[in-house]
């Protein structure tokens, strides 16, 4: 057995010291524990306790204010929730759950439901009227279809007499736009900016953009047969004005797998393409009655997944488009071919703002981006020159004409052909950052503008070139100022002409900004163009889709020369 060393501590001998140690206490001294030392304090009798209750005393009326507390804030009332439904697009039938709670502490009674209308249902519980038990909730079935109004703006009021709770429904109905387009011509897509320009009489410019996203508008043909044509003309006489889900025919895909009803995901490619998280997306079989619109929850690489699940099954191969809500420019005119055929052309206005990755060519010269890609030139572009003249005629003695800002404006007519998706959305994403006519950048001549015609040195800053009127008539001149030299080993400089004399009448020097790192002889220049400081001319640009994304459209655009400080 183990021995364990200790020491028992001895209790004060003289109880004084502290009142609360009772005399009992003064027992436990030395080793004596056991058995337990006796109680000298005496045990009380017990007796029989004697209720006097109630109490009377002198009551007095005392002022006072009830303050609010949370059963004030909660109770006695009837609540909704939610209140608002904001419902967006209705493509298909919807169904959002309500509950009401009756907060009072006694029964109450729902007399009525008001405000419904066509193409809403109200279901879940029994007709009223019918009693609310104390602190009881209740579930009803929002049902939304499709057939109605093009704008819902419903005001539902549960009726209890002295109170009420109140749900108010937004949404847009649409219908699909699920007629398939003639790709024999093709499809038109303009984006339109609004920029505000203030212009002062030096050619100096204030640009404000006025939109956040451009408008868009696509032009499209269409040929109707047989029941699709009689399809189209009735949709036309009661729906014409309102609003569609229309697919973005360029975006187009085909699916490689299958999805069956109630399915909440589709497995596609989303890559530059106009998926947007909370719009729509259309899918479409042979023939305009085959077609569903869904709502996109989020978007991933490789799929989309959706707010509600699908309601039909769709095979491999049908067609897949992102789409926007849009309406009708114009009411159609119908090409009678046959009795059965019809050809037309339709303009669908974009409804919603569709926005895009704005990115600006990352090379710069003097704080400016520069579009060096060479333009497409299958066909003529033309450039001409604008200037701020003022005329004042009399209309008997001659004209006099006097120029403003002292300059000439170049105008540059500039093309594109873009091949894959991925081209075309980088063109879009410069056309949203130059947002229209606001952004100004650098535009080369991409023109065989100055030739020259002796070694350029080493370290050395200027460059002799066949006469040509520089500096006669271009010296300082705006847009004549900076030029672009392109080797024939791919380099490309940018220098700017701060001086120019004629040295004799076949030769000009021309000096620049910079040194020259290596020698450059005549033969290793490819070509050297004019650069102008340049914004759109206009806030519209058009896309001219010749197929679908995956394969060419074509642009093009007019730039104006700009004055900047």
């Amino acid at each position: 057995m183990a021995n364990l060393n200790f020491w028992l501590t001895q209790s004060p001998l003289n109880p004084d010291h502290n009142s609360l140690i009772t005399v009992d206490f003064e027992g436990f001294t030395g080793e004596q524990w056991w058995p337990p030392h006796a109680s000298i304090v005496s045990n009380t009798p017990a007796s029989t306790l004697t209720t006097h209750y109630p109490v009377e005393a002198n009551g007095r009326a005392i002022q006072c204010v009830k303050t609010q507390s949370y059963f004030d804030d909660y109770y006695n009332r009837i609540h909704i929730s939610p209140s608002t439904l904001e419902l967006g697009n209705v493509a298909s039938e919807q169904v959002s759950t309500v509950n009401l709670w009756n907060a009072y502490l006694i029964p109450k009674t729902l007399q009525s439901i008001d405000g419904t209308e066509e193409g809403l249902n109200v279901s879940g519980q029994p007709n009223p009227p019918f009693n609310f038990a104390a602190l009881q909730e209740r579930a009803w079935n929002i049902n939304i279809q499709p057939d109605g109004p093009s704008t819902i703006d419903v005001t539902l009021i549960w009726q209890f007499g002295s109170d009420q709770a109140v749900l108010h429904i937004t949404g847009t109905r649409i219908v699909a736009f699920g007629w398939l387009i003639d790709w024999t011509n093709p499809v038109n897509e303009s984006l339109q900016w609004l920029t505000d320009i203030l212009q002062s009489q030096s050619g100096y410019e204030q640009r404000r953009s006025m939109r956040v996203a451009p408008r868009i508008t696509f032009d499209a043909d269409i040929l109707v047969y047989d029941r699709e044509r009689q399809y189209f003309d009735l949709a036309m006489i009661g729906w014409g004005a309102k609003t569609f889900a229309m697919p973005v025919w360029p975006h187009q895909q085909w699916l490689k797998t299958a999805h069956a009803s109630g399915a909440l995901v589709i497995y596609c490619d989303t890559t530059n393409r106009n998926f947007r998280a909370n719009r729509l997306a259309l899918l479409r079989g042979q023939t305009a009655f085959e077609n569903e619109t869904v709502e996109i929850e989020s978007v991933l690489v490789n799929r989309l997944i959706l707010k509600r699940p699908l309601q039909q099954n769709w095979p491999r191969g049908t067609c897949l488009s992102p789409a926007v809500t849009a309406q009708l420019n114009d009411q159609p005119q119908l090409t009678k071919r046959t009795d059965r055929m019809m050809r037309t052309h339709v303009t669908l206005n974009v409804t919603e703002a569709v926005d895009h990755l704005e990115a600006l060519p990352a090379l710069t010269y003097r704080n400016y981006p520069v579009l060096a890609d060479v333009p497409n030139e299958s066909d003529d572009l033309t450039h001409s020159y604008e200037r701020l003249l003022n005329q004042l005629d009399n209309k008997t003695g001659l004209r006099l004409q006097k120029d403003n800002a002292q300059a000439a404006f170049s105008i540059y007519q500039y093309a594109w052909m873009t091949v894959g998706r991925v081209a075309q959305s980088n063109l879009r994403s410069l056309f949203y950052a130059l947002r229209g006519s606001q952004k100004a950048i650098w535009l080369p001549s991409f023109s065989d503008d100055l030739t020259v015609k002796a070694v350029i040195v080493a370290s050395g800053q200027t460059l002799d070139i066949q006469w040509c009127g520089y500096t006669r008539f271009a010296r300082s001149q705006l847009g004549r100022q900076d030029i672009q030299i392109i080797l024939k080993n791919g380099s490309v400089l940018y220098r700017r002409i701060t001086s120019s004399t004629e040295v004799d009448n076949s030769t000009e020097r021309l000096s620049v900004d910079q040194n020259f790192t290596t020698q450059i002889n005549p033969n290793d220049i490819f070509r050297i163009s004019f650069m102008s400081l340049c914004r759109l001319s206009n806030d519209t640009v058009v896309f001219e889709h010749i197929n679908d994304s995956d394969g060419i459209a074509k642009c093009s655009a007019t730039f104006r020369g700009v004055r900047e400080a």
